[in-house]
């Protein structure tokens, strides 16, 4: 079983009934056995259950979400980023956006809420008002297929823009696509007739720029979401190598549109400053071009890797802590060996020492080791010899 490895508040994994390694399979095959056990319908008027399964389902929520596992993993439930689920730059101060800004920049997402001023300014475009008293309606632009448009717009603000969708643009496939040479933050916001949000898509960071390119395509296509890089990752996970992160993210993405006139916008997401972006909209070429092949087989393969990832997990882990036993084992053999030979050693020093204080009464002689002429040593030696004869005469 998992410990709290230091971290504050309740051990997810420990309600879970589940080890640290354990993948999302895992994680959800633990939920739904404890969810059965404590559902209320399972368990009419027992709170005690019923506490459990608030229990159960907190944990999975936090635990089946990659990122919020790993924001857990880090932080522990208190102070965790996850327990503050999206938040709203505009209500923050100064220290609330550097520490957003901070988290954000080493590579944790943090989920942000659109201003209610934005979503108010789509609700008035959506019912098609332009002048509302005491409301400043923002301005829209009518885009072409192929059109390219940059534009700044300023943090927790949006630019407004309409695209016409037909049935034969949907047969092939529509792509939104927004960058930031810059690599600033921002999201892609399509709105309901009503100004309701029905599609986000986040920017991400690339090598070069910070891209959202919303595809809305006549095949199950699939997303990987931003995830934590690599190197942050290495310092995270202690009994999961990274490369079991890869994927977590890599899920089917199924975003629907229907013909006509839509209501979008690209909302600056910086903490601090403005956004420039370069937005054009695209009418997707044959689903039955190569490039698109490529994806789908590709795209398949990575699916069929997510999985085989997964059980592999579960395998490497259960060979890897039986290698941490064996090398804790070892090095429980060495330090003993160690510490054994390093007594003998010390005992046969005293054996010496001991076994000489008997003859502490016999004179000690130095030899003469300088040069001397031939014969010289002689005597000496005739002595000593003459010494050995009288011992054993």
């Amino acid at each position: 079983m998992a410990d709290g490895k230091g971290k504050k508040g309740r051990d997810f994994y420990e309600i879970l009934g589940i080890e640290r390694t354990a993948n999302q399979g895992q994680i959800k095959s633990a939920y739904r056995r404890l969810a059965m056990k404590y559902h209320p319908d399972k368990n009419p008027g027992n709170e005690e259950a019923s506490e459990k399964f608030k229990e159960v389902s907190t944990a999975y929520a936090v635990l089946s979400d990659p990122n919020k596992k790993r924001q857990y993993d880090i932080h522990g439930e208190e102070g965790s980023v996850a327990d503050l689920g999206s938040i709203n730059v505009e209500d923050l101060g100064t220290v609330g956006r550097l520490f957003g800004a901070l988290i954000s920049k080493a590579g944790i997402p943090v989920p942000t809420e659109i201003t209610q001023k934005v979503l108010t300014g789509a609700q008035h475009l959506g019912k098609g008002l332009t002048d509302v008293p005491g409301f400043d309606v923002p301005k829209v632009e009518d885009l072409l297929w192929g059109q390219t448009v940059t534009g700044t717009v300023e943090r927790q603000a949006a630019h407004f823009f309409r695209i016409t969708v037909t049935e034969a643009d949907l047969k092939n496939g529509v792509i939104i696509r927004c960058s930031s040479t810059g690599k600033d933050k921002f999201k892609i916001v399509f709105f309901d007739q009503e100004g309701h949000v029905t599609m986000v898509e986040e920017s991400q960071q690339s090598k070069r720029a910070s891209e959202a390119n919303l595809y809305v395509v006549p095949y199950g296509r699939y997303h990987l979401m931003e995830t934590m890089p690599l190197s942050m990752m290495k310092h995270l996970e202690e009994d999961v190598p990274p490369v079991f992160m890869i994927l977590d993210t890599y899920d089917k993405d199924i975003k629907n549109l229907l013909p006509g006139t839509h209501l979008f916008c690209v909302y600056g997401d910086n903490w601090f400053q403005s956004v420039r972006y370069t937005l054009r909209c695209l009418v997707a070429v044959h689903p039955e071009a190569d490039c698109v092949k490529t994806i789908q087989t590709t795209e398949e393969k990575l699916a069929l890797k997510k999985k085989e990832l997964e059980q592999f997990q579960t395998e490497f882990c259960e060979v890897k802590k039986k290698y941490d036993a064996a090398k804790e084992r070892l090095e429980n053999d060495v330090k003993e060996i160690t510490e054994l030979v390093q007594s003998r050693e010390g005992a046969y020093t005293e054996y010496a020492d001991e076994s000489a204080l008997k003859y502490s009464h016999v004179p000690s002689a130095s030899r003469n080791t300088t040069n001397s002429a031939p014969g010289a040593n002689i005597p000496l030696i005739g002595g000593i010899t003459g010494g050995i004869g009288k011992l054993f005469g």
